[in-house]
C-alpha cells in the first residue's frame, strides 16, 4: 500500500489554561502575522499554561508549525512542550523544543511511534514553559498541524495501540507484584496473560541473582555476558563522550617557545599544523612554525617574518588557512601604548603562500580599503564556497597624538567585515534592516566563531563589551545577511560563559566544540571545560572531565587551566591540538603570568561496554558491601578495601566522593540492623534494597529489554 499523504489536519480549540479578554484561545486558528490582536494570551505566567486542541478526526500528527508576529515580542513562547493522545488523560509527550524570538514560521517533527508502532492521537496539548521576555505571559499566533487522517492508516493502529497500553498496564502489574513480593499474585497474573512479557529472559535471571537469592558474584558474571552480547551497545552512545588528554613531548630538534596569544592552523589534509607569532612575557614574537602530524616533528620555516616580507612581530592577531588552496591569512595584532603614538595607526593584511613558501603582503592600511581598523582579540572565518573572510568582533587599537598624556580608549569594539579573497575587496556587513534581529549581533571581543559551510551560518558564542560579559550565541547566515538568537542566558539557556574560548566544528558529528581553560580571572573553579553543542537540535552539553591533579605525581593528565592558548582540530583523526597559553593564577598569588610551551592532543572517547560494565558492578558491589555491613562489619570493611575499590574510576570526582562516604554505612547501618531486629522488619527491607539495586542495574539495557521504567504505585494520587 502506497504511503499515506501528509495534508494539513482540521482541529478546534478544546480548553485552555486562562487566557485574556481580547487574546481568547480561538485567535491561534488564523494565520495574521501583522496583526498585533490575532494571538492567544494566558493571564498568567505562573505553570502550568497550555492550550488543548481536538482534531477534528483521530489522526497521525507528524509535524506541528507555530507562525509568528512579524516583530519580535517579548510575549513570544521561547520553550515548550507538546503532549497528544486519544484522551485528555492519557498525553504522552511528542516533542519539546525552542522557538527564536523572530518572524519566520517554525516547524517541529511529532513523535508517531511509540513501542515500535504509530501513534494516533485525538487531543493535542501545547504546554509553553518560557518565554522570551522575563515574567511576561506567554502568546501563541498560529498553529498549523500536519499528518495524516486516512482511515487505511488510523484504524488498524487504534487497536495496536489499545492493546499496547493494555499490555503495558500488565506489565506494571507484574513489576509491582514482583517487586512487593507478592509472588502468588505474580504467578496468578503471569498465568493468565501468558502472551505478555515482563522483561526479556536475560534481565530475569539477573532478578533472580540479586533480588531473590543475592547471589552478586553470578549477577557480576551476567553483566560480563551482557557487555559480550552488545546488550549495553545502545546505553555507550548514549553516554557522553570523555575528553582523554595526552601530552605530546618534545622531541630532539627544535620547538616553539613558551608564548600566549599567537595563532594556529591545521590542514587536515597534508596534516600539518602552522603556528605563528605570540608574546613571551617579554616581547612579541615573529617566528613562523610547521608541525608534522604523521613524523609528529616541529619544523621552523622563518625565524623572523618580517625579514621575509612578511608580518611583523606580533600577538592578538588571528590567521585562518584556505587548505583548497593553500594559503593562509594573517590579520590584526596588540599594540601596546608606547606603539599607539605618532603616525596613524594601519592595519596591514598578509598571505602567506604554502607551496611557494612566500609572503604577500594583501594591504598597508585595510581600513583605507573598507575593512577594519587596527584590532585586536577578534575572530575570523572562510567561506571556502564563497571565497569569503568574515572578521568580526574585537578592540579597535586607538591611537593617540605625540606627547598626548590622556588615556587611550579601549572600549572601541570593531563590527562584521568580509574579504572577497578573488577580488580583493572589503566590505562592512550590517544584518538586514527588516530582519528581526537585526540588533542581534552585539559588538564583542574575547568570544569565539565558527563557519558551518552546510547551513551557511557563523555561529558567535560568547565574549564580553568593555567589561560585561555578552551571555548570547548568534548564528548569521551569510547568504541572506541576517542574523538570530539561538541561544542566550537572559532566556534560560545553558550554555558556555568564560573567557579566551575556543571554537571548533565537526562536520560529520554535526558539533561545535568549544574549549575554556578557566571562567574568569579570580575563579575559584580554575578547570578545563569542554561544551558540546549540538547544532541538529540547538542543545549544548559539558562533557564529562577527569580530574586535573596527576596520576603518580608527576605525569599531568590534562592540560594546566590557562588563557591566550590556541586550539585547533583535525576532522580526519577526530583529535583536537592545544598550545601554550598563559598559565591561570588568582591575581592575589601574583600579578606575573606565567607563558607555557606545552603541546597537547586531545581525544573524545565514547565510553566502552566494558566500563559501562564495571559502573554495574559497581552498584552491585555497593550492595553487597552494604549487607554485609550487617552481618560482619569486619568482613565489610575488607570487601571495601579489596572488592569495592576494584570497581571505581580513580579519575571520576563523583565515583571517589561517593567512595569515601561508604566507610558512613558501618555505622548508620548497625544503627538500622537493631532498629529492624527489634521490628522484624530486616527482610523487607533488604528486599527492597534488592529491587532498588536491580531498577538501578536496568537503566545499563536498552529500554525494550527492560520492565516499564514507571511504577503502577507512582501514578496513584494522594
Amino acid at each position: 500500500m502506497a504511503s499515506p499523504k501528509i495534508k494539513m489536519l482540521s482541529y478546534k480549540i478544546h480548553a485552555a489554561s486562562s487566557f485574556t479578554e481580547n487574546y481568547p484561545p480561538q485567535k491561534i486558528l488564523q494565520n495574521r502575522p501583522s496583526d498585533a490582536s490575532c494571538r492567544w494570551s494566558s493571564d498568567s505566567n505562573s505553570h502550568p499554561q497550555f492550550i488543548t486542541l481536538k482534531l477534528n478526526t483521530v489522526s497521525i500528527v507528524h509535524q506541528l508549525t507555530f507562525g509568528k508576529y512579524e516583530k519580535m515580542h517579548v510575549c513570544n513562547i521561547r520553550k515548550f512542550q507538546i503532549y497528544g493522545g486519544l484522551d485528555e488523560s492519557g498525553m504522552l509527550l511528542l516533542c519539546e523544543g525552542d522557538l527564536r524570538n523572530d518572524s519566520i514560521p517554525e516547524t517541529f517533527n511529532l513523535k508517531t511511534m511509540v513501542g515500535g508502532k504509530l501513534f494516533p492521537i485525538n487531543f493535542l496539548k501545547i504546554v509553553p514553559t518560557q518565554t522570551w521576555g522575563s515574567s511576561f505571559n506567554y502568546s501563541i499566533w498560529y498553529v498549523e498541524l500536519s499528518g495524516t487522517d486516512d482511515e487505511r492508516t488510523v484504524l488498524p493502529v487504534l487497536y495496536t495501540v489499545a492493546s499496547f497500553r493494555q499490555e503495558t498496564a500488565f506489565r506494571m502489574c507484574l513489576k509491582m507484584f514482583r517487586d512487593m513480593g507478592l509472588d502468588e499474585c505474580f504467578e496468578t497474573l503471569q498465568k493468565n496473560v501468558p502472551a505478555v512479557s515482563l522483561e526479556h529472559p536475560f534481565l530475569t535471571d539477573l532478578y533472580d541473582a540479586v533480588v531473590k537469592r543475592g547471589a552478586f558474584e553470578e549477577a557480576e558474571i551476567l553483566i560480563d555476558k551482557a557487555a559480550q552480547n552488545d546488550f549495553l551497545k545502545s546505553i555507550t552512545a548514549e553516554q557522553k563522550a570523555v575528553p582523554v588528554w595526552t601530552e605530546i613531548l618534545p622531541g630532539s630538534g627544535a620547538s616553539p617557545g613558551m608564548r600566549g596569544g599567537h595563532q594556529m592552523v591545521l590542514d587536515s589534509a597534508a596534516q600539518m599544523i602552522y603556528l605563528y607569532g605570540g608574546w613571551d612575557g617579554a616581547r612579541d614574537l615573529s617566528d613562523f612554525w610547521q608541525y608534522d602530524l604523521l613524523r609528529k616533528k616541529w619544523i621552523l620555516i622563518s625565524t623572523d617574518t618580517e625579514q621575509e616580507d612578511g608580518p611583523s612581530a606580533r600577538s592578538c592577531h588571528k590567521m585562518v588557512i584556505d587548505s583548497d588552496n593553500q594559503t593562509i591569512f594573517v590579520i590584526g595584532r596588540f599594540l601596546d601604548g608606547p606603539a599607539r603614538t605618532g603616525e596613524p595607526l594601519k592595519n596591514d593584511f598578509f598571505m602567506y603562500d604554502i607551496l611557494r613558501k612566500r609572503w604577500t603582503q594583501l594591504s598597508s592600511d585595510t581600513f583605507a580599503e573598507g575593512g577594519p581598523k587596527v584590532l585586536y582579540d577578534h575572530q575570523v572565518a572562510l567561506d571556502v564556497l564563497k571565497r569569503t573572510i568574515y572578521v568580526f568582533g574585537g578592540r579597535v587599537a586607538q591611537g593617540k597624538p605625540p606627547g598626548s598624556t590622556a588615556a587611550v580608549d579601549n572600549a572601541a569594539t570593531s563590527g562584521l567585515y568580509a574579504y572577497h579573497i578573488p577580488t580583493s575587496t572589503w566590505r562592512r556587513i550590517e544584518p538586514a534592516s527588516g530582519s528581526p534581529d537585526s540588533t542581534a549581533l552585539k559588538p564583542r571581543m574575547g568570544h569565539c566563531i565558527i563557519f558551518h559551510p552546510v547551513k551557511r551560518l557563523l555561529y558567535i558564542v560568547g565574549g564580553k563589551y568593555d567589561k560585561d560579559p555578552v551571555k548570547d550565541m548568534v548564528a548569521f547566515h551569510v547568504d541572506k545577511e541576517t542574523s538570530h538568537i539561538v541561544g542566550s542566558t537572559a532566556s534560560g539557556d545553558t550554555m558556555p560563559i568564560g573567557l579566551t574560548q575556543r571554537a571548533t566544528l565537526d562536520l560529520d558529528r554535526d558539533e561545535i566544540y568549544v574549549y575554556f581553560g578557566f571562567k574568569s580571572a579570580d575563579s575559584e573553579n580554575r578547570q578545563n571545560t569542554l561544551w558540546t553543542f549540538d547544532v541538529a537540535t540547538s542543545k549544548w552539553s559539558i562533557c564529562p572531565t577527569k580530574k586535573t591533579t596527576t596520576v603518580d605525581g608527576s605525569q599531568p593528565t590534562e592540560p594546566s587551566p590557562r588563557y591566550a592558548h590556541q586550539i585547533v582540530y583535525d576532522p580526519t583523526s577526530k583529535l583536537h591540538y592545544l598550545f601554550g597559553g598563559s598559565l591561570s593564577v588568582p591575581s592575589s598569588i601574583t600579578s606575573v603570568k606565567t607563558r607555557l610551551d606545552d603541546f597537547w592532543q586531545m581525544e573524545l572517547v565514547q565510553r566502552q561496554a566494558a566500563d559501562i560494565a564495571r559502573q554495574a558492578k559497581y552498584v552491585i558491589r555497593k550492595q553487597k558491601f552494604r549487607e554485609l555491613c550487617l552481618e560482619d562489619p569486619v568482613t565489610a570493611v575488607q570487601y571495601l578495601q579489596r572488592d569495592v575499590s576494584e570497581t571505581i574510576d580513580s579519575t571520576d570526582d563523583v565515583e571517589m566522593n561517593e567512595f569515601h562516604d561508604l566507610p558512613t554505612l558501618l555505622f548508620s547501618d548497625t544503627q538500622a540492623k537493631t532498629v529492624e531486629e527489634q521490628s522484624g522488619s530486616r527482610a523487607l527491607t533488604t528486599q527492597q534494597s534488592r529491587v532498588d539495586v536491580f531498577s538501578k542495574l536496568c537503566n545499563f539495557f536498552p529500554e525494550e529489554m527492560a520492565p516499564p521504567r514507571a511504577n503502577l504505585i507512582d501514578l496513584v494520587l494522594p
